[in-house]
């Protein structure tokens, strides 16, 4: 089970409508189910969503995630939050976090993988982030390129993504 986390101006059909992310997993072979959440920072992900996905036949034991912006941010400290016993591996576009507000130390025993585009107003903070994560001795992939924080971009890094996903189930 991945949960996905939109960026400001998203909601819970935009990894579908915009990103086509249900094309890129079945060209992948499909190792989890995506879940995506409107209005994610109000939600109850753990104490409704989770148990929601359970109750309905989802493995919902260990979980990954992946967001985009403050989505991106959002599923950076969940995955500290939550810590390895229950996140097999999280990956953020573009996360809306400075370096400094990173939950990096409680990231280290998660596969974390961090992308940004070179023109995007956080791609200094992201590459701070990785060289951060790579210092502890974190499992980290990634990287800043060309680009900016649009929908080119996420679209363009999103089966990079989910193909690292797939490798940390």
């Amino acid at each position: 089970m991945v949960i996905m986390l939109h960026g400001p101006a998203g909601n819970a059909c935009t990894p579908f409508d915009r990103y086509a992310a249900d094309r890129h997993l079945a060209a992948s072979g499909g190792r989890f189910a995506v879940a995506s959440i409107d209005d994610w920072p109000s939600a109850d992900i753990t104490g409704a969503i989770l148990p929601y996905l359970r109750a309905n036949g989802l493995d919902t034991e260990r979980i990954g995630l992946l967001g985009w912006s403050s989505g991106g941010a959002g599923a950076l400290r969940l995955a500290a939050e939550l810590g390895p016993k229950r996140v097999w591996a999280v990956a953020a576009a573009s996360p809306a976090v400075t370096a400094s507000q990173a939950p990096l130390r409680e990231l280290v025993d998660i596969p974390v993988w961090l992308g940004c585009g070179e023109h995007d107003d956080w791609a200094l903070q992201t590459q701070t982030m990785l060289k951060g994560l790579k210092a502890l001795g974190a499992t980290t992939e990634g990287r800043v390129t060309s680009g900016c924080q649009d929908v080119a971009y996420r679209r363009r890094v999103l089966p990079e993504q989910l193909a690292f996903l797939s490798r940390h189930i």
